[in-house]
């Protein structure tokens, strides 16, 4: 030992140190739990008989830059009542374990700012332990309820096509699940594994068919709600498709895809005087408001009959674009219509995958998808 070494405290719970030896490369530490007795797992008796002694080889965290090695000395109990014999409890490192969960905890915590690989060299560990620390430390605790109102939306993660699936308690906030892929095949399997599925009362999603397809098979008793953004957003392309044959003069494009009902007077005069002068571009301005005021009704009936309405006026209009809307909102009326049943939108689930977008920007991209989804599932936790 060196003569010109320094003391310090272990700091972890129960812990007896025996004694300790540094070396070149490492600390060795022996302890031991300061309990004299043990409360047995069977009968629930207190019990003072130590039927073995054994030791185990474990890791704890860096002290001066130099990896700590803990070898504790268990002890194996032998119940006086019902001699059961069972192992003590270790709390500074958990059941099973080969690690303190001071070790864990400072591996996790640096692993949500720098790279797996990373962590693992710094602490001379594998990279599965990382990963596992990291899940230990953000695996929030298991919801009390069945979900209810289910949100379902796919976001990229790699171009060209690479889409992932995330499905989100839209009542709690919380996420429900993250799946590799958007297909039918893929999402099955995730509503399949929903605790209680038959509590699910509403799924809102876009306009996706494989969505669609996937709830209808796994969940037929919940009610599909196509989301609000995306209904409206047909249309405002279906206007884009219209306005975009022709090059506008000033900001009119701004004042088309705003609501009539937020522009001012001026911008009012100045959107009429573009659309007189071009009628095929004053057809598909109203056809948009059109669809926009179904949203502003106040009853089932009422959205109903507009959009109705606003369906045959598309069809008739002459218009490509705004035909090819129609056909998709008569495909998806009764989803449609189900937002006044259910005035549920997808607005939570776009914004947490939109900082998704925004944490895999920051990365330039990632390799592994168990590395993402650790990254998602550590954002979601300090969000």
């Amino acid at each position: 030992m060196r003569s010109d070494g320094i003391t310090v405290r272990l700091r972890l719970p129960g812990l007896v140190v025996l004694g300790s030896k540094e070396w070149e490369g490492s600390i060795e530490v022996v302890a031991r739990y300061s309990n004299e007795e043990a409360i047995c797992p069977v009968c629930a008796r207190s019990t003072w008989q130590v039927h073995q002694w054994h030791g185990q080889r474990k890791r704890d965290a860096k002290i001066w830059g130099k990896p700590v090695w803990l070898l504790l000395w268990k002890r194996r109990f032998r119940c006086r009542t019902c001699h059961k014999v069972f192992t003590e409890p270790d709390p500074a490192c958990g059941r099973w374990r080969r690690t303190t969960r001071r070790l864990r905890q400072k591996v996790a915590h640096q692993a949500n700012e720098a790279s797996v690989r990373a962590v693992a060299r710094w602490h001379d560990i594998s990279e599965g332990l990382v990963q596992r620390s990291w899940l230990e430390a953000w695996r929030r605790p298991a919801r009390r309820g069945a979900p209810v109102f289910l949100g379902m939306d796919g976001f990229c993660v790699r171009r060209p096509g690479r889409m992932w699936t995330g499905l989100w308690e839209l009542r709690e906030r919380m996420p429900v699940a993250v799946v590799v892929g958007q297909r039918q095949r893929d999402v099955e399997p995730m509503l399949e594994s929903l605790p209680w599925p038959e509590a699910v009362k509403a799924v809102v999603m876009d306009l996706a068919e494989p969505y669609r397809q996937a709830v209808q098979m796994v969940l037929p008793r919940a009610a599909i709600v196509a989301d609000k953004f995306h209904v409206i957003a047909l249309a405002h392309r279906a206007l884009r498709e219209v306005r975009a044959e022709r090059r506008r003069r000033g900001n009119t494009a701004a004042l088309m895809d705003r609501g009539v009902q937020r522009l001012s007077q001026q911008e009012r005069q100045r959107l009429a005087q573009a659309l007189a002068a071009d009628p095929r571009l004053a057809t598909a301005w109203v056809l948009k408001e059109e669809l926009r005021a179904v949203y502003q009704s106040h009853t089932y009936q009422e959205a109903a009959e507009r959009l109705h309405r606003s369906v045959e006026a598309a069809k008739a209009s002459g218009l490509p674009p705004f035909a090819r809307m129609a056909s998709t909102l008569q495909r998806w009326q009764e989803e449609v219509l189900n937002y006044w049943h259910f005035p549920l939108t997808n607005a939570l689930v776009e914004g947490k995958h939109n900082r998704l977008k925004v944490l895999k920007r920051r990365a330039y991209g990632y390799r592994n998808d168990r590395t993402f989804l650790l990254r998602i599932l550590s954002l979601v936790h300090t969000d």
